[in-house]
């Protein structure tokens, strides 16, 4: 979320007294890169191990993949980006994680890489519901886990919240927009005057709370966060961890490891496939 804000809030910074007077407010979309990242549609494509999946929701058109997972007794994994990526760019991510046991699925946000329509945060956690239910229904008594990844975590927990799931994943997860909005303006250079006046419009606190999503579900949680995360804070992670109250849930604090780092890195994999061979029957 942080470095898709940069430049809405380099913008507030630059209209100077204004704005210092002024109360801003950021919305969910702020978060929404401009353009948003697009693929060619002729990658998207069956490979070794991988096919090609569409799911016709309101609006929009969303293509995925579905990885045959090492275990086809392991519940499905739905795996829900970081924002501003797109799935051809993370292959071998969703790869390793089938190479753990379970089966992955993962789409395109709406308008995103192969995805058709118009992007929205509160559209793309609209769509995760969808898209858990429909795979519940193709993974049965397996039942699905979602994993969401920095933004995603706002979406696969928003969808948890939703729907029946048999387990979640977050990997650094943000606690709220306003925790968030406070990093990205610190970090940002936006002049504290300007800071001051700045706040999380309601449509971005109702998107971004993590943290009062997981208190809504009761399956098990694995929270992933590594200590040198600048962009979502680990504070942010064990706020969303402690809000759980879950009768089964983990935090795996790595140490050293960055934003970027945390979803390959082989702790969080190990983590990962203990978390789901736990719930595979």
């Amino acid at each position: 979320m942080r470095t898709i804000l940069l430049a809405a809030l380099f913008a507030l910074a630059t209209t100077g007294t204004a704005a210092a007077q002024t109360s801003q407010q950021l919305h969910a979309n702020a978060v929404i890169p401009d353009p948003p990242p697009a693929a060619p549609i002729a990658d998207w494509t069956n490979a070794k191990g991988r096919t090609t999946t569409t799911l016709e929701v309101n609006g929009a058109t969303l293509r995925g993949w579905s990885y045959a997972g090492a275990d086809p007794k392991a519940p499905t994994v739905v795996f829900f980006n970081r924002n501003g990526t797109t799935i051809d760019k993370n292959d071998a991510t969703y790869r390793a994680i089938a190479a753990l046991g379970p089966q992955v699925v993962t789409y395109d946000y709406r308008g995103y890489g192969f995805s058709f329509g118009i992007p929205g945060v509160h559209l793309m956690q609209e769509d995760a519901v969808r898209i858990v239910d429909t795979v519940t229904k193709d993974a049965g008594a397996r039942g699905v886990v979602v994993y969401g990844f920095s933004l995603g975590t706002a979406v696969a927990a928003y969808a948890a919240s939703q729907t029946t799931v048999v387990g979640v994943i977050l990997a650094a997860p943000m606690a709220s927009a306003q925790a968030e909005l406070l990093v990205a303006l610190h970090g940002s250079g936006v002049p504290a005057n300007v800071a001051a006046n700045v706040t999380a419009a309601p449509d971005a606190v109702a998107a971004f709370a993590v943290a009062d999503f997981v208190g809504r579900f009761q399956a098990p949680l694995l929270v992933l966060h590594g200590t040198a995360d600048t962009d979502v804070p680990i504070a942010q992670g064990r706020e969303v961890y402690a809000s759980s109250t879950s009768p089964r849930k983990r935090f795996v604090e790595a140490p050293g490891l960055t934003h970027d780092q945390i979803v390959n890195a082989p702790d969080s994999r190990a983590a990962v496939k203990a978390f789901v061979a736990a719930l595979t029957h």
